[in-house]
């Protein structure tokens, strides 16, 4: 977790650290949100993701990585925030940082599909079934927050 006295690790810093990206893909369907959720090989649901490739925008990589984990096109339209935390690589490394940037994405094609080296199901879910079933907690919270952003850009009627 990072706060103020501990940022999150950049690129400058001195200690090696992994970087990822990806976030909440949606589209409106029938008056209705859904956001486009994985189902790892271990059986977890999960927002697509993946590394950010050298001289690649965080950005740039999580339309990429949408479409491959996905099969859908998406296009940034908000920034949800980072998540940090540790992972071990493999057996032989200790812990390393990992920073994953999280965005919101709007669906402008693509037909929904795993990526089949990573994920054995890809699916359109509601905001409210993809909260839980999300296996991660911090997850679960960019999705929330992802639903807080929709819903400011889509005030409601009433």
């Amino acid at each position: 977790m990072t706060d103020a006295a501990n940022p999150a690790p950049t690129a400058n810093d001195d200690e090696p650290f992994l970087e990822s990206s990806g976030g909440v893909i949606y589209r409106n369907k029938n008056d209705d949100v859904q956001v486009a959720v994985v189902q790892t090989q271990r059986g977890a649901w999960v927002l697509p993701k993946g590394a950010v490739e050298r001289g690649e925008a965080p950005e740039q990589a999580a339309v990429r990585e949408v479409f491959e984990e996905t099969g859908i096109v998406g296009e940034v339209e908000d920034d949800l925030g980072k998540i940090n935390y540790e992972v071990r690589p493999d057996l032989w490394t200790g812990f390393v940082p990992k920073v994953v940037h999280q965005y919101l994405l709007r669906s402008t094609g693509g037909n929904i599909r795993p990526d089949p080296a990573e994920h054995v199901e890809a699916r359109w879910v509601s905001v409210q079934d993809a909260v839980r079933l999300l296996h991660h907690a911090n997850e679960r919270t960019v999705m929330l927050r992802a639903e807080d952003v929709m819903r400011r850009k889509v005030p409601n009627d009433a």
